[in-house]
């Protein structure tokens, strides 16, 4: 009687594994053809970006579309990105996924956190990004062998902070169940790796218009500072780059911050010296840092705020000066919270 209970119970036990590798090897293949987008948008616009999508499925199942799209967090995408779909297998539109749904395969990350971790910020140069990510409004079921294809149409309204902005936009889909994994199967088109998600990442695309700083995320710039935003009580640390081009200063090993503050009620604030005060400490690699309290550094009184400030970087003579893109003009800064 035991060993018969013993055999009833392998095979049990075997029909469980096989329903378990049923469901963890249903799957489609996906990837991102193509991307519609225009070069460049003002401060304010609703852009129309498509994204067109292949999808070929090795089983039978039924999942959520997810798609992700990287931008500058100052453009508050939650708030502005609606999306719709059309495809063979019918149409409707996404939600935004909630913070608190936990991606499959992420070791507990919600779905933003888990794009971040997998995929950072595209290439991009201020680390001021983030993932919004949406969901399809109900599941697509498919079967084995089937072929879809669809499009994502998204309309972004960008630049919310008010800043012009150059940009890589990056793009992610997926699925609720696969989440960013991929097999060893040869699907024709998908690679010998075909991955149950894709990435895309587009072009510098700009945005013009807007009362702010021109926020430049694609291309290497000689200052930066951290963080991106910050208010005059924050702690702010400017990085001087002297690799990025041949400049006035290149081959010298002590430079210095010469800054202009603005307050709210109109004065104008310079510390222009070459003291400890100023120095900005070599990095290695060519880069040198300072980092200062504004309100400390420039001085003022309780009741004012630093509004805004220009600078350049001088040698330690203080003749030769570097501003925005190896030009005369200066570097520009507005403090600003989120």
């Amino acid at each position: 009687m035991l060993p018969r209970l013993n055999i009833k119970g392998r095979k049990i036990w075997m029909l469980s594994a096989l329903l378990i590798v049923a469901i963890v090897f249903s799957f489609c293949h996906i990837k991102i053809t193509k991307v519609t987008i225009p070069a460049t948008a003002q401060v304010g616009d609703v852009v129309p970006i498509q994204l067109d999508l292949d999808i070929s499925c090795n089983s039978d199942g039924s999942d959520k579309l997810i798609i992700g799209v990287l931008m500058p967090k100052g453009w508050k995408g939650t708030q502005n990105m609606t999306a719709t779909y059309n495809s063979s297998k019918g149409n409707g539109s996404f939600t935004m996924t909630p913070l608190t749904t936990l991606a499959p395969h992420s070791d507990g990350k919600n779905w933003p956190d888990y794009m971040r971790a997998t995929f950072g910020i595209a290439g991009n140069l201020i680390d001021d990004m983030e993932w919004v990510v949406m969901q399809s409004d109900v599941p697509f079921t498919y079967a084995n062998n089937d072929k879809i294809t669809g499009s994502v149409n998204l309309n972004l309204k960008v630049g919310a902070d008010d800043n012009p902005t150059i940009v890589k936009l990056a793009y992610v889909v997926a699925n609720t169940t696969n989440g960013f994994t991929s097999d060893n199967f040869t699907d024709g088109g998908y690679g010998a790796t075909a991955e149950y998600y894709n990435e895309y990442v587009g072009d510098c695309f700009s945005v013009t218009g807007g009362s702010g700083d021109l926020v430049d995320f694609c291309n290497p710039q000689l200052t930066t500072i951290s963080p991106p935003k910050s208010l005059d009580n924050d702690l702010v640390t400017f990085t001087f780059d002297s690799n990025v081009v041949q400049t006035g200063l290149s081959g010298n090993d002590e430079l210095y911050l010469c800054a202009t503050g603005t307050t709210n009620d109109g004065q104008t604030i310079t510390i222009c010296e070459q003291t400890d005060r100023t120095r900005m400490k070599p990095l290695g690699g060519g880069r040198f840092g300072i980092t200062i309290w504004p309100r400390s550094f420039f001085g003022v009184s309780d009741n004012q705020t630093v509004t805004n400030m220009t600078y350049f970087i001088t040698d330690k003579t203080g003749t030769k000066q570097v501003g925005y893109g190896n030009t005369a003009a200066p570097f520009t800064y507005k403090f600003k919270c989120g």
